[in-house]
């Protein structure tokens, strides 16, 4: 493939691609946006719900609570009007959630010092007349548009108060209250009964005018369906008339006050499936106590109207959002509740009551999101469900509509590429043919430089290489010569190091009064270090020494020194010997050429040491662990001093001497810090105490490699141990 088609196609994809990533991109996190909205909006539909579903179970507690409060409850039966038009303000609002209540009497009992009817369970030592029961009572609450909302002053809620705690007090001290104590706090409940009753009348008059007027709404009402009705269909006609009589007779009358055995079968059965109804919407029955004089007279029971608590908690439906959202609720029994028909249709279309019934989860429904709430109390679920199909279709659309839009800019700019990759290529092939010729051998080959571009100055840069690669090839000649060089010289290294090594002694010398170990590492392959044994019917001599420099100008002077310590005899001094050897070095001309050496003279537990320039020699005395130096300051071999003297040393048995060269002292860590010579005591001192020459050469040895590490040493390193032996050690030895 040509550079110019692949530079075209390459453009091509690399447009495509990131177009086509971007799109998808764009597309899936607009979706994953649209969904997350979509299920924050339906959490918070529902929190509303159930917030609505709390609000009203707390709002009929508490107009319950007051309605139960309300004086001559339990005469409702005889009172209708009054006492029906107090529970009516009272309940205010909330009685469009009521069908009826029910006043269950428990019994009945006239006291023997008041007149006043009053409730108790057991009979009384005071009680006149014997307990009567009283059937049931059934207030239904009319179903009027709008009811006037009722709430009590604060003068009455007072008064309340006051009877509510006088009727606790007289039935808690029931047994302690004498009767003149009792007959007063009678009169003051009677009292505040009729201040009580005195208010709510005048706070009737104005409630029954709302209510009249609100049924008077309600009337106009059910008579527009009903013309409404007759024009539609003639059928439809006697249902109308049925309602407006409804009205007429709501109208006239508040609601109807009835015992339970005038109620039919079918109204029974109605008010217990009401009852259940309103358990499993709120978890609870409705059933508060009637007290009348501090005692309980009997229970005030609400029948809900579940329509009316669903069409609340639901919320009415929206023209705007009609076909977008479908709001229901599931009790525990596994009902539901929706606002319309269609919607209820939707939700069996969608498996939502079946998934819900099965324990499924209803959160992978496609193109749906279905968000369910749990009432704690009641374990009624409330739940919205919403479609996105449509919004994801529109989504897809935009998203190809983009895809194609990109595209056809692509081609056009395509079209603008081809001349320019065809001068780019142009330049290229000029520098393939110059390449071209550099491979077949040609250095001085040069391009043109046409242009400041990237390819001027890759033509630049061709010719730039050509010459570096010209220079280059002088350089690997050069390099070769050298390398061949090096080769030669490292064969001769070599060789003087096998034969520096060869001046050394094969083995240490065995000898019954001294144990006698040996160590040495040179730096480089030709070391300066040197170490030497002479063994006579006298005694032993020890050598050792650092010749100045490494390779072989070191080697030459090892082989010097070895060449005059082989005649050397027991007959001289060390110090007579040193003389003797720097006056013949010198008269070598070695140049600057030296050595300095340390000969140490065994004959039997005396030692006698001269040094020309070596280290101090170290003994090691056993009996008392202390390390005493030999130091003799001299010049080494081959230079001008010759003041050389000997020092004499008396053995014990296990003392031990250490003779080294500098390197040891002078060993450089990473860091490039020396050991120095009061660490180099200090570990002579330690390794001394192990029990051979040759351990004590290990621990020292094992001193410079934790030392330097793994790096090579920065100088010959060398020990010579020597120990004396006793009498029975050498017999065994």
């Amino acid at each position: 493939m040509k550079i110019r088609t692949a530079l075209v196609l390459a453009c091509f994809l690399l447009s495509v691609l990131p177009l086509g990533v971007i799109v998808i991109y764009s597309y899936y996190a607009s979706r994953r946006a649209l969904e997350s909205a979509y299920h924050a909006e339906a959490a918070r539909l529902t929190a509303q719900m159930d917030r609505r579903l709390g609000n009203i179970r707390d709002v009929l507690e508490q107009r319950l609570a007051e309605v139960s409060a309300l004086p001559n409850l339990s005469n409702a039966d005889k009172e209708k009007a009054p006492v029906v038009g107090n529970i009516l303000m009272t309940m205010g609002d909330a009685a469009s959630l009521v069908d009826s209540l029910e006043i269950r009497p428990i019994v009945r009992k006239v006291m023997a010092h008041s007149k006043i009817a009053i409730a108790a369970p057991m009979p009384h030592p005071n009680a006149r007349a014997s307990a009567a029961p009283a059937p049931p009572i059934v207030i239904d609450i009319p179903s009027a548009p709008k009811i006037p909302r009722f709430t009590f002053s604060e003068e009455q809620r007072s008064k309340l108060k006051q009877i509510s705690d006088i009727g606790r007090e007289l039935n808690a001290r029931r047994s302690e209250l004498t009767p003149e104590q009792r007959e007063q706090l009678l009169q003051q409940l009677k009292n505040v009964q009729a201040q009580f009753e005195g208010s709510m009348k005048a706070t009737q008059k104005q409630f029954d005018a709302d209510l009249k007027a609100a049924l008077k709404a309600r009337e106009q009402q059910a008579d527009q369906q009903r013309e409404a009705a007759e024009e539609k269909a003639q059928a439809d006609a006697e249902a109308a008339a049925d309602r407006a009589e409804g009205a007429k007779a709501a109208q006239e009358e508040t609601a109807a006050v009835r015992d339970e055995e005038q109620l039919s079968d079918q109204e029974k059965q109605h008010m217990k499936e009401r009852e259940k109804q309103a358990a499993l919407l709120f978890g609870k029955h409705f059933n508060v106590p009637v007290t009348q004089s501090g005692a309980v007279v009997g229970r005030l029971q609400a029948q809900v109207s579940t329509e009316e608590v669903i069409r609340r908690v639901l919320g009415a439906a929206r023209e705007d959002r009609e076909g977008t959202e479908i709001t229901f609720a599931v009790d525990r029994e596994g009902n539901v509740y929706t606002r319309t028909s269609d919607e209820r249709r939707a939700l069996d279309a969608l498996g939502i009551p079946g998934r819900i019934a099965a324990g499924k989860p209803v959160n992978d429904i496609p193109n749906w999101i279905v968000v369910l709430h749990r009432d704690v109390d009641s374990g009624l679920r409330v739940g919205v469900a919403r479609p996105f199909g449509e919004d994801l279709e529109g989504l897809r659309k935009t998203a190809a509509k983009n895809f194609g839009y990109g595209i056809a800019l692509i081609f056009v700019a395509l079209i603008g590429i081809v001349p320019i990759a065809n001068h780019i290529t142009g330049d290229v092939e000029l520098v393939t043919r110059g390449a071209e010729r550099i491979a077949h051998g040609d250095l001085t080959t040069r391009l043109p430089v046409q242009s400041k571009n990237e390819i001027g100055q890759l033509a630049t840069a061709f010719n730039r290489m050509a010459e570096d690669l010209s220079l280059q090839q002088q350089r690997i000649v050069e390099q070769e010569r050298a390398a061949i060089e090096y080769e030669r010289k490292s064969a001769e290294l070599e060789e003087a190091r096998r034969f520096q090594l060869s001046m050394l002694p094969k083995k240490v010398p065995q000898l019954d009064g001294y144990d006698i170990a040996v160590f040495t590492h040179t730096a480089t392959e030709v070391g300066g270090d040197y170490y030497d044994f002479h063994v006579d019917h006298d005694g032993v001599s020890v050598t050792v020494g650092d010749a100045t420099g490494h390779g072989a100008s070191a080697g030459t002077m090892v082989v010097v020194i070895k060449a005059l310590f082989a005649g050397y005899s027991g007959d001289e001094t060390p110090s007579q010997f040193l003389r003797d050897a720097t006056e013949k070095v010198r008269r070598m001309d070695l140049g600057r050429m030296a050595m300095a050496l340390l000969l140490a003279r065994f004959e039997g537990q005396k030692v006698t040491v001269a040094s020309a320039g070596m280290p101090p020699a170290y003994v090691h005395r056993r009996h008392s662990g202390a390390v005493e130096e030999v130091s003799l300051g001299a010049t080494p071999l081959g230079t001008l001093g010759d003041d050389y003297r000997d020092a004499r040393v008396d053995l014990a048995e296990g003392d031990t001497l250490l003779f080294m060269s500098d390197g040891f002292p002078e060993l450089m860590n990473a860091t490039g810090q020396q050991l120095g010579y009061a660490a180099a005591t200090d570990a002579f001192a330690a390794a001394a105490k192990a029990r051979d020459a040759n351990a004590v050469i290990a621990a020292l040895a094992e001193t410079a490699r934790s030392w330097h590490g793994e790096q090579p040493p920065n100088d010959d390193v060398t020990f010579v141990v020597v120990r004396a032996r006793g009498a029975d050690q050498s017999s065994s030895a």
